[in-house]
């Protein structure tokens, strides 16, 4: 099963119990992402590894083993990736033990796992419906208003290392709930991919999260002709028209945006 990496370009959190949890917030579904087949053992590009969200879902739904997880995407940078195992995971064993749950029975399970465990807020979500989806209510996947837009670009993205999701979700909650209702109050009104990023940087900004890494790939983008913005939650940016990115130390790939989040594998 493969599921889309997904980036968050700014979040209002809110954590309560897992149905109630999520964020407000605006993300989008890229062509990479995470394939997995279920296995003996958990492994990552062949590594052995321990994913708490991943392990929540399969005792969950009584698979006792693990999954083989590929992915040309590195873990714990912000793509989502934690939640796309999760989600991926679930749908096989679902289909493996004919348990015919729903998509969003599943989904909400995924998403469940990353609310308990801190690894994300809103990704499942964006998952399930693909593009830059507008998550208009902090919820539950089957309870979460949203919009979509499906504007066609491609990505630049650059990685210069991790940041811990539970230590940005311990944090200041208030104040970074109250700016991301203001960014997506904004976007609403005039919504656009130009805008988007104007919006998404004012967000980053006004909630401190970057450092200077990160605000000089920006302005090196910016001063291209471009327009860049921090991966939330991750030490990375994404960009439009991101070239200059490559000449920066870290990891720089380029992905299209795409309509859906989930695809069988083949």
């Amino acid at each position: 099963m493969f599921v889309s990496a997904s980036v968050t370009c700014f979040f209002a959190p809110v954590i309560d119990d897992p149905k109630n949890s999520g964020s407000i917030g605006v993300g989008f579904t890229i062509d990479r992402g995470v394939e997995v087949r279920l296995a003996e053992k958990t492994t990552f590009n062949g590594k052995k590894i321990r994913l708490p969200t991943l392990e929540y879902v399969l005792s969950k739904l009584g698979y006792e083993g693990g999954a083989e997880i590929k992915s040309d995407l590195p873990l714990g940078c912000g793509f989502g990736l934690s939640g796309a195992t999760a989600l991926a995971s679930a749908l096989e064993v679902n289909e493996k033990l004919g348990l015919n749950l729903s998509l969003f029975q599943i989904a909400d399970l995924a998403h469940e796992a990353e609310v308990l465990n801190r690894t994300g807020l809103g990704d499942v979500t964006t998952q399930c419906h693909g593009g830059f989806v507008v998550r208009k209510n902090a919820s539950a996947p089957s309870i979460c208003s949203v919009d979509r837009f499906l504007w066609d670009v491609e990505m630049d993205f650059l990685v210069m290392g991790e940041l811990k999701t539970s230590e940005i979700l311990e944090g200041n909650l208030k104040e970074v709930y109250k700016i991301g209702v203001e960014c997506l109050k904004k976007f609403l009104k005039r919504p656009s991919i130009s805008y988007l990023f104007e919006v998404s940087k004012e967000f980053t900004l006004r909630c401190g999260f970057a450092d200077d890494d990160i605000l000089d790939a920006i302005e090196a983008v910016e001063s291209c002709g471009g327009l860049a913005s921090m991966i939330m939650l991750g030490k990375g940016v994404f960009a439009l028209n991101g070239d200059v990115l490559r000449e920066l130390k870290g990891f720089y790939t380029k992905s299209r945006v795409v309509w859906y989040g989930i695809k069988k594998s083949l």
